[in-house]
């Protein structure tokens, strides 16, 4: 929970933002939207305990797992590894039978079926490793998932499965995303960080079309006549 956050840099003249109320919890699916600079990356580090407020509070529950997912969340991968191998390694448990079906089946509902499991990453689609990340962050149940520019150089196939993902995750989401598609599919709440504030807007609708009327003057018509 933020209380009247503000951040600024030392030597800053002003804040980035400040006055910032908002809180999180695990039914939370907040998409945090601006232009570069504005603040949401430092927003993101406050909310995860990378960087603590100028001023304000924040109230974090000391028990809260929080994962974080990026751009490059699919590169954790060892291409050379099958899914089943890579949770294996990762989570390796006590080896017996019962906890390998455990993976298996987390495998599964995360979108990665069974005769996928075994097929070495480098042989799957960018997709189906997207699947496998995703698997992997979400096996230690964490309460909230931050996804900071998750989509970026990610194909169509992609975005999707990382978008049904998302969707089956059981807890909080944190969105710093542009994809119109990906967060119409995932966002339920909209942020704004611009004009040092944090600000919460009434849709991800509101918000393109804001922008569309601000380019629209820059817009030079050309005579095809």
């Amino acid at each position: 929970q933020l209380q009247g956050v503000a951040f600024g840099s030392p030597g800053s003249e002003k804040p980035l933002f400040k006055g910032a109320e908002l809180s999180i919890d695990t039914a939370s699916r907040i998409v945090l939207l601006g232009e570069n600079g504005n603040g949401k990356s430092t927003l993101v580090k406050l909310m995860t305990g990378q960087l603590e407020p100028t001023e304000g509070e924040i109230r974090r529950n000391k028990q809260a797992r929080i994962a974080l997912v990026n751009q490059h969340h699919a590169d954790q991968i060892n291409l050379q590894l099958t899914p089943l191998e890579f949770m294996r390694e990762k989570f390796p448990g006590d080896s017996t039978n019962t906890h390998i079906d455990l993976l298996r089946s987390h495998l599964d509902r995360m979108g990665v079926p069974t005769v996928k499991q075994s097929v070495p990453a480098y042989a799957l689609s960018g997709g189906q490793r997207s699947r496998v990340a995703l698997a992997a962050v979400s096996y230690v149940q964490p309460h909230v998932l931050v996804l900071d520019e998750p989509t970026n150089n990610l194909d169509l196939e992609s975005v999707a499965a990382l978008a049904e993902c998302v969707e089956k995750f059981d807890g909080g989401v944190i969105l710093v995303s542009h994809d119109q598609y990906f967060v119409g599919r995932v966002a339920k709440e909209v942020w704004l960080v611009a004009k040092g504030a944090v600000t919460k807007v009434e849709s991800f609708a509101k918000y393109r079309n804001y922008c569309m009327k601000k380019l629209a003057p820059m817009v030079v018509p050309v005579d095809v006549s």
